[in-house]
């Protein structure tokens, strides 16, 4: 009987710790980079997006991504394109607004490092759905050049600056 506790204390362990490292993982958020503001209805990169999300790839460059995560628009795809291209990823889409059910995706998904390409009015409610606090209280309306950096389980954000600064 002894035996039989001792190996199930063993295994209940081993269970708790392979959890645990299923959940270290960093998760990246970026907004999309510069759209054109003359087109209303899912607008485009303009060209200082264009360039930008050259520079998000570059700021990448050394970091193992194991996805890319990015709404459907065209200016979050545009914006993920350099990127995905550069790292032979494929991008994978996703329901910015649903932040639970996104949150458990991400949580579940069997990957240490997940970029996703979101929007200033869902990137701080998705990484508070996650269970972190927002690293600042908004996203400002020309701000594009933020990178956060999500780590799970600790909830650490870090803000990280790439490309030129934005206005």
């Amino acid at each position: 009987m002894r035996n039989f506790i001792a190996l199930l204390i063993v295994l209940m362990g081993i269970t708790a710790c392979n959890e645990k490292e299923k959940m270290n993982k960093t998760i990246y958020f970026v907004r999309h980079a510069e759209k054109e503001t003359e087109i209303k209805n899912d607008p485009p990169l303009n060209t200082d997006g264009v360039i930008r999300s050259v520079d998000l790839a570059s700021w990448f460059k050394k970091i193992k991504l194991d996805t890319v995560f990015s709404s459907d628009t065209k200016r979050n795809i545009e914006t993920a394109k350099p990127l995905i291209e550069a790292k032979n990823l494929t991008l994978a889409k996703y329901n910015p607004t649903d932040f639970i059910a996104f949150s458990n995706t991400l949580k579940e998904l069997n990957a240490d490092t997940i970029l996703v390409i979101g929007h200033s009015n869902t990137i701080l409610e998705q990484i508070e759905a996650l269970g972190a606090e927002r690293p600042q209280a908004s996203i400002g309306e020309n701000e594009y050049d933020k990178i956060f950096e999500l780590h799970l389980p600790s909830n650490k954000v870090l803000v990280h600056q790439y490309g030129s600064k934005s206005n």
